[in-house]
């Protein structure tokens, strides 16, 4: 048996036990870090969590917002659509009423709340209105305003323009200054020299006006001025527009709306040169002229006479009693003849016969439409006469009214009056204003626009339009009344082939291109007949306010004005 050494056991602190400690006290250190690094852990997958939430909150607002703008713009362009067809169909009706009809003035049926289409999800209406016509102006109609009713800004002159109210001789030697093609200043007028001392100077138009709009770029012209109370230019007496100073506008809180000069005046008024049935009308003052078959023989003797003795007429209406003493057949003997125009033949006589080879007839007022402001600034009519035109004309019948022979066949006038009145005015009308709604159901989205026409020219065409929805809705709709069923029709007259193209998403673009009339561009390009309002210029006086633009005028010479003076 081999017996080992005894090896004595060595002390706790020995070398050979350090390391069994160390590897203890490191197993120790790592348990001891283990939850830090647990919380930094935790912290980052918090942090990329929160990072990833804020990301896919950002795309989902931006998807939204992209849905909510899609569906804005859609629902826009189909309310642009309904009011264009509500300008399709004012178009319509003014070319199909005869001339001194009302049917267009005040016809509900006709132009308020028109269904047009609908798309799955809105009802889509137009309502045409027009400013009112009765005393107290509180509410809109339904129909057109005929601008025949107006006075012709751009051809009347100092006397005619100083009878309407409001018209300071300042204002109206301005106003005149502004349009004439010199540069001479009246005694109370401004010219150019004026306008380019203003702190924004701009070039004044030295010619007619295009919108009457521009005149708020004439001195002394403001807002309140040109649209009275009308602030929202809706043709309705609001609250804030009959509660005197208390919120804006100003008004004299009289209960009536005050539409400024807009209600009396325009720019644009003329009628061709053909009778009711649209062939031209026989000049008596040309010598080759071959009277037409049917006139009475007094008259066709009388119009002879005149030819033959080279007396010429100023106007038709001379004709109306005319009785005088010619030579007739080269015999040096006088013969006294009559027209024999008559209550019977004036109509006639007007309708068929002219003095001029003129195509067209410009300036002329309708006495069967025209206030009583308006008609006294025709030369011979007083206030007297005025208010016995618009009493005269309250029951005449349609066919009294195609003709302003009603005056004289009435007792309204007498002869000489007649003849004295008569080359200012008319029965007629062929330019046209109002203000379209087009609005969806129960969306409420909705445009409004303020729209000319023209329908004296051939084709008709649209002579000013301009975008006022940033004016308000401008009477309450309800927006919570039963939708129509998709497949149903509107049983009243069809507006045309704007109706057939409706459909959801029609752009504004499609639409425009597509009228079978005239129509004006909508991408605002200089040169188009399409207006826009130009916020916080000068206006004439020199004070802030704001106007609507013609972009192939205004914009232009303003900029030179603003090149020109620095």
């Amino acid at each position: 048996m081999k017996l080992f050494p005894r090896v004595a056991r060595p002390p706790a602190d020995a070398v050979n036990c350090r390391p069994v400690e160390g590897l203890l006290n490191l197993s120790i250190d790592a348990g001891a870090s283990r939850p830090h690094q647990t919380g930094f852990v935790l912290v980052a997958i918090l942090v990329v969590i929160l990072l990833a939430s804020m990301v896919a909150m950002s795309l989902l607002f931006r998807v939204n917002a992209e849905q909510t703008a899609t569906s804005a713009s859609n629902g826009g362009d189909q309310a642009w659509a309904a009011a264009m067809s509500g300008v399709q169909e004012a178009i319509r009706a003014a070319q199909a009423a005869v001339s001194g009809s009302v049917e267009i003035e005040d016809n509900p049926a006709l132009f308020r709340e028109r269904l047009m289409f609908h798309d799955g999800a809105d009802a889509w209406y137009f309502s045409v209105f027009a400013p009112p016509t009765d005393e107290l102006r509180a509410e809109a109609r339904f129909g057109l305003a005929e601008e025949a009713g107006k006075l012709n800004l751009n051809l009347a002159d100092e006397s005619m323009l100083g009878k309407l109210p409001r018209m300071s001789p300042s204002l109206v030697q301005a106003a005149l200054d502004f349009m004439d093609a010199d540069n001479i200043p009246r005694p109370e007028g401004a010219e150019q020299e004026y306008y380019d001392a203003l702190p924004q100077p701009y070039l004044i138009r030295n010619g007619p006006l295009e919108t009457l709009d521009e005149l708020l770029l004439v001195r002394g012209f403001t807002p309140s001025l040109l649209y009275g109370e009308d602030a929202n230019l809706n043709f309705r007496l609001d609250p804030n527009e009959d509660d005197g100073e208390e919120q804006f506008p100003i008004d004299n809180k009289d209960g009536r709306l005050n539409a400024g000069l807009a209600e009396f005046l325009t720019v644009s008024t003329y009628e061709p040169n053909l009778d009711k049935l649209g062939a031209p009308r026989l000049n008596v003052n040309e010598a080759v002229a071959v009277f037409p078959d049917g006139l009475p023989p007094g008259l066709t003797n009388y119009l002879t006479a005149l030819r033959e003795n080279q007396v010429k007429l100023r106007h038709p209406s001379e004709l109306l009693e005319a009785r005088g003493k010619f030579k007739l057949g080269g015999a040096g003997v006088e013969v006294e003849l009559s027209s024999g125009v008559g209550k019977e033949e004036l109509s006639m006589v007007l309708d068929r016969f002219k003095v001029d080879e003129a195509p067209r007839v410009s300036g002329l007022i309708n006495a069967n439409i025209a206030s009583i402001a308006v008609l006294q600034t025709v030369d011979g009519i007083d206030e007297i006469l005025a208010e016995s035109i618009v009493s005269g004309r309250n029951n005449l019948s349609p066919e009294l009214r195609q003709s302003i022979a009603w005056l004289y066949h009435q007792g309204v006038v007498d002869a000489a009056k007649f003849k004295e009145i008569a080359p200012r005015l008319t029965a007629g009308c062929f330019q046209f204003s109002f203000h379209v709604v087009g609005y969806g159901v129960p969306s409420g989205r909705y445009r409004v626009l303020d729209v000319g026409i023209d329908i004296g020219g051939g084709n008709p065409a649209i002579t000013r339009m301009r975008d006022i929805t940033r004016l308000g809705l401008p009477f309450p709709i309800d927006i919570n009344k039963p939708s129509p069923s998709k497949t149903s029709s509107d049983t009243r007259p069809s507006v045309g082939p704007i109706q057939q193209r409706f459909s959801a998403g029609m752009k504004r673009s499609q639409g425009a291109g597509k009228f079978p009339f005239p129509s004006p561009t909508l991408d605002h390009t200089p040169g188009t007949i399409v207006q826009r309002a130009v916020p916080i210029v000068l206006s004439g006086d020199g004070s802030r306010s704001w106007l609507t633009e013609h972009p192939g005028r205004t914009r232009s010479l303003m900029k030179r004005s603003e090149v020109r003076h620095g």
